[in-house]
């Protein structure tokens, strides 16, 4: 065990907001359209990274505690300042990182790890097991960002020896080694050197104070500089583990701004090499135009909800609800105002665990629109009804989404007030039931890859009131059948009880699951870009949150 170094008081005090890229985790939405960001696009605001820098556009709100984060910007952030356990490939299976092997025991509830040797943080000391059980033990105890996904299933951590960690869970957890990625492994003595003032007892804040500007990694980048709601800035680990291919990014910048005007004229004056994926299709198009500059999208597993509050009238009625979903003209939605989207064949992404388009009953029929609105308890008195339809103002293209169900509405006698809403706002809003609208518009990434996340994320109790679920079920039922599945060791039977569920979704319309987006960029032909390389051969890419850009993947060919 390390010996810890006596906590040294800081004064840095920083609020973020949560965006998520709608996950998401989740989260995972959206981007920065205010132009209030403090982006200069005067000149190259590179360091030190010369030709091989790599610069890209995200969404607000980006955070690098690893205990906190749950956003789009704030994963893709992480997953390159520190290191996990195992993470999930392109192939969405769990690979080696800082564990090198792996046992469990024949009754799911003890699972070993055996780390590399030799790994070196950021300040040049090793990564050891006390620092797992420090990070693990710090998420637990905060309760933050992704301490969700272990909170009612990991008991204890511990240090077998310098180089084994041992997690006991208190019941079978099937997709265990799949959250793994989300235990992001800090560096004990940095933090403990760095506590301030909190409610933690002996660990004081836990480092949150220092870690909202600091890393404690050994990723594969290190954190050169931190501006808060602008950009993040991180330099290539040259003592990084796996070692580097040739021309990887020497600097990389994660830009905090999607406002379609201040990046094309990024990339029109060679300050950007990657957009973001917030991008308008019209704004796509003059990218597209740029000269060296290219568009392409993959698959990711983000699904593309319309979310729909279940305890507020009129929404509370199962037959308004499954009236708005054969309201939405999905071809529509795929071919038109989202070029590139697939039709969700599910409430779960496809290629997930446990995925199943069975029961994908759902399309653009108005004639069984008005059906479902003449056995609504509300049929008598739709003129007196209007439903809330909320679009996040972050992302310009939702507010096509949202004129596309208020114009066929109209068309069936169902009154629909679309209202805009900045992703903070609707964030605030939705921490009560009767603040949340009837109906949003949002991204949802699931956390791994198998239907059991994206069921939890969206249905279960723990999640209402959050972005993730504005659907406010509160169903003890509900909850005891997805930990049912979650705890499943037999993969045949856990896969069929995530079907059971999705069937169970469909059937009350709990939320409107529309498609599964193309994550669409605009970036410079020099960059070699690994998701949209093996998109282009037809091959998958990872359904994990930020771990698409593992920067130290990427190569800059010029």
């Amino acid at each position: 065990m390390k010996k810890r170094i006596l906590p040294v008081l800081l004064t840095v005090v920083m609020l973020c907001l949560m965006i998520t890229g709608c996950t998401g985790t989740g989260a995972n939405q959206e981007g920065n359209t205010s132009g209030e960001s403090s982006t200069d696009t005067s000149s190259n605001t590179g360091t030190a990274g010369g030709d091989k820098i790599l610069r890209i556009s995200q969404s607000s709100g980006g955070e690098i505690d690893p205990g906190v984060i749950t956003d789009f910007t704030s994963c893709m952030a992480v997953v390159n300042l520190y290191d996990s356990l195992v993470y999930p490939d392109m192939d969405n299976n769990p690979a080696a990182s800082a564990a090198k092997e792996w046992s469990v025991t024949d009754n799911g509830l003890e699972w070993t790890f055996i780390l590399n040797e030799g790994i070196k943080f950021h300040d040049g000391s090793e990564l050891e097991a006390s620092d797992v059980v420090f990070s693990a033990n710090r998420l637990m105890t905060m309760g933050e960002g992704f301490a969700y996904l272990f909170k009612d299933y990991l008991e204890k951590t511990e240090a077998v020896d310098t180089y084994t960690v041992k997690f006991t869970l208190k019941q079978p957890f099937a997709p265990f080694l799949s959250i793994l990625p989300r235990l992001y492994i800090l560096n004990e003595e940095a933090v403990m050197a760095n506590l301030s003032d909190g409610s933690y007892g002996d660990f004081g804040d836990y480092g949150k104070a220092y870690l909202a500007e600091n890393d404690a990694g050994s990723g594969a980048y290190a954190l050169k500089e931190m501006k808060v709601q602008d950009r993040i800035i991180m330099n290539k680990f040259d003592d990084y583990f796996t070692g580097w291919e040739e021309n990887a990014p020497e600097t990389v910048e994660i830009i905090m701004n999607t406002e379609a005007a201040t990046i094309r004229t990024m990339m029109e004056n060679g300050q950007l090499e990657i957009s973001d994926q917030w991008q308008t299709d019209e704004a796509y198009s003059a990218l597209d135009k740029i000269n060296g500059v290219d568009v392409g999208s993959f698959s990711n597993g983000q699904m593309f909800y319309l979310m729909l509050n279940t305890r507020k009238a009129p929404t509370d009625d199962v037959h308004i609800r499954r009236a708005l979903a054969y309201l939405i003209d999905y071809a529509q939605v795929c071919n038109t105002l989202f070029p590139g989207y697939i039709k969700a064949g599910s409430v779960v992404p496809a290629g997930v665990v446990g995925y199943t388009d069975a029961y994908n009953e759902y399309d653009y029929n108005l004639d069984k629109a008005k059906e479902e609105l003449s056995l609504s308890a509300y049929a008598d008195s739709l003129d007196s009804v209007t439903l809330d339809l909320a679009w996040i103002a972050d992302v310009p293209d939702e507010e096509k989404l949202a004129l596309l169900i208020q114009a066929t509405a109209q068309q069936i006698g169902l009154n629909v007030n679309v209202v805009k809403v900045p992703w903070a706002t609707h964030v605030d809003n939705v921490a009560q039931i009767d603040s949340t609208p009837n109906a949003v518009t949002c991204f949802v990434s699931s956390d791994y890859s198998e239907a059991g996340a994206m069921l939890y994320q969206r249905f279960h109790s723990d999640t209402a009131g959050t972005w993730q679920q504005t659907e406010w079920l509160q169903d003890t039922a509900l909850d005891v059948k997805i930990k049912q599945a979650l705890t499943t060791t037999d993969e045949e039977e856990r896969i069929a009880l995530y079907e059971e569920l999705q069937k169970e979704a469909l059937e009350n319309c709990w939320g409107i699951a529309v498609s599964e987006q193309a994550e669409k960029h605009a970036y410079y032909d020099y960059v070699a870009f690994p998701a949209m390389e093996r998109a282009a051969e037809g091959k998958s890419v990872s359904t994990a949150m930020g771990y698409n850009f593992l920067f130290r993947t990427f190569k800059i060919n010029k």
